[in-house]
């Protein structure tokens, strides 16, 4: 006799809509997660939080995409209000996915709150998870706004770096906040040893624009200057703004 076949375990809908689920995602596939989910809620399966977290994780990553944005937004929100009616918490990676759907639809409000609400869920937010109410306020030259979500990621430990910087001083300049402008450029020497192209570019328009040339010390120590760029290392002198006007290569006076 040879040797018996074993029989296959029948799989649960749970089971099923999980090993579906996973495919989806492996290709980034959001119109077939989206048919799959409507067919769960109408068979009313059970969905856990790593369901919740794989759709959430699709329709944020798929806003990017014009042709699947609108249905990315209407799925997503569904999908979190679902989790949160059900009493799912949601967790970090939760909070990002949300937080990235409302900038997507230039809701930088909603995303600030999200991330201001973690604490009622015992989930500290990263850098990634203040990342869309910043670059949407930033984008939309809300600076005052922009200003609030940076106090709040230093109130909650979390450290910008260059992008970031590079998005206030931005909006700063296109603002026309001189003090601000000078100040990211102090976090930017503080945080990185050279910046990238996009961000020599903010730095070289706000040095050209009109609103720099107005700005600074009009009457300043030249020799003082000089003795602490040296006691500071070489080009460097920490004495705020100096000088007005634009020096001989077109470039505002600044050292």
């Amino acid at each position: 006799m040879g040797t018996p076949k074993k029989i296959k375990k029948k799989q649960t809908p749970e089971t099923q809509f999980h090993s579906s689920l996973t495919l989806c995602s492996k290709h980034k596939d959001l119109p077939s997660a989206i048919s799959l989910y409507e067919s769960a809620v109408s068979q009313k399966t059970h969905f856990n939080h790593h369901h919740f977290n794989t759709l959430l994780y699709l329709c944020s990553n798929s806003v990017s995409d014009p042709s699947l944005k609108q249905l990315a937004l209407d799925n997503g929100f569904r999908v979190f209000d679902q989790m949160l009616s059900i009493g799912t918490l949601p967790n970090e990676a939760t909070i990002t996915a949300v937080a990235r759907l409302a900038a997507a639809k230039g809701d930088g409000d909603y995303a600030f709150g999200l991330v201001k609400g973690m604490d009622k869920y015992n989930v500290l937010p990263r850098l990634r998870t203040c990342d869309p109410a910043l670059f949407c306020f930033c984008e939309k030259l809300e600076a005052e706004k922009a200003y609030e979500v940076e106090e709040h990621m230093g109130m909650v430990g979390v450290s910008l770096e260059e992008p970031e910087i590079a998005a206030l001083l931005k909006v700063s300049a296109e603002t026309g906040n001189g003090e601000r402008v000078y100040g990211y450029l102090h976090k930017l020497r503080n945080v990185v040893r050279s910046v990238g192209e996009s961000t020599a570019k903010i730095i070289e328009d706000w040095f050209l624009g009109g609103v720099a040339c107005e700005l600074g010390e009009a009457n300043w120590d030249s020799g003082g200057v000089k003795e602490a760029v040296l006691r500071n290392g070489g080009g460097w002198h920490g004495q705020g703004w100096i000088g007005r006007g634009f020096g001989m290569c077109g470039e505002p006076m600044r050292i």
